[in-house]
Formats: structure tokens, sequence, C-alpha cells
């Protein structure tokens, strides 16, 4: 069985990835099966198309039986997967990372008018609101919580969660929530509303 490790933050690009194995395996007319590693025949008799979306479920067990299935395993995660994991695989496994430019991670460590502008240059406003919300949702948590994050990322979104208070936080997440709302529904734009929040709540 081939295996394929789809990973990386830029979720677009990977999951677009991953609908393209799939798209494939269903003209092949290939078995789909969803997050789990089973030797059983194919209810068709063709190849399998193992789908993991949790990479923890491939253990030292799972990894032999895929030695005796017919087929392609693609382990999808929508982060990065630790190097120690990565080591543990056979050395025909193929790896594709998928990760967003430096200059849009800049951005969300500093959430300023300019660089927002700077970045909607090169890269899909959607993408870039779609993070700007990831983003805020994850300082309200850092700064009201204990979110399950690892250290030196809760610690650094603590630090950047001090720029502004609980109530800000929130106001700046039902921004945001109505201005995809009004994309949506044609009442506005992406790229025009998040200039006025820029103006109004970050500037």
């Amino acid at each position: 069985m081939k295996i394929i490790v789809l990973h990386g933050d830029d979720t677009k690009r990977s999951y677009a990835r991953l609908s393209k194995f799939i798209e494939v395996a269903k003209k092949r007319k290939w078995e789909i099966v969803n997050d789990k590693v089973e030797e059983t025949p194919s209810l068709f008799g063709t190849e399998k198309l193992i789908i993991l979306r949790k990479y923890q479920i491939l253990g030292k067990p799972e990894l032999k039986l895929t030695e005796k299935i017919p087929g392609t395993l693609v382990i999808y995660h929508d982060k990065n997967i630790p190097v120690t994991f990565l080591k543990t695989l056979p050395k025909t496994t193929k790896t594709e990372k998928f990760e967003l430019p430096k200059l849009l991670w800049n951005f969300l460590d500093n959430l300023e008018i300019k660089q927002f502008q700077k970045v909607v240059e090169t890269e899909p406003v959607e993408m870039v609101f779609a993070m700007i919300a990831r983003r805020f949702r994850d300082l309200y948590w850092a700064k009201v919580g204990d979110p399950k994050m690892s250290p030196w990322q809760l610690s650094k979104l603590k630090r950047q969660a001090e720029k502004y208070t609980e109530r800000q936080l929130k106001e700046i997440i039902a921004d945001l929530s109505k201005i995809d709302v009004d994309a949506k529904t044609g009442k506005a734009t992406l790229k025009d509303s998040l200039d006025l929040l820029f103006m109004k709540r970050l500037s």
C-alpha cells in the first residue's frame, strides 16, 4: 500500500489535494475507507483509498497491515505533523507539506491595517479573513480560558492578547461574524468590511 502524507497550515491547498485523491478513487471505483486500517476484503474486489484524519491512529500494528492491503493510504492533518511521527513511516512514504506564507504569519502576529493591505495583494481575502477570525478566537480563549495548545503557542497568544480587553475581543469577534454574514449575502465585500474593521477597532 502506498502511503501519502498531506499536512501543514495551508488547509485550503491541502484539502484541495485530498479532494483530488478522493475524486480519482471514485473514478477508479475504489473503496474509500475513513479513519480505520483493517485487513478486510474490499466490498467491490478493488483497491482501497484509506483516509486517516487522525494520524495517531497509525501505530505499529496498523503499519504492518498496510503492507498487506492493496491501494493508497492518505494521512491528512490540518496542521504540521510532528517529525517524530513522520520518522516512524516507511522510507517509501511520500510527504506533501502545505505552508502558509511567512508574510501572512507576520501579519497575524501584528494585526495592523498596513500589513493587512500587503497580505491581500498576494493572498485571497477569503483565506485572510478565515485566518483573522481564527486568530481572534484563539486570542479570546488565551485571554479567558486555558485552551489545549502547546506551551509556546499559548504563551505567544497570551502576550498578543494583552493588547485587548476581554470586551474588545468579544466585540471584534462579533464584528467578524457580521462581516461574514454580510459578505455571504452580498451586502458588503470582505475587503472593504475588513478595512473598516481595522480602522475602527485595530488602528
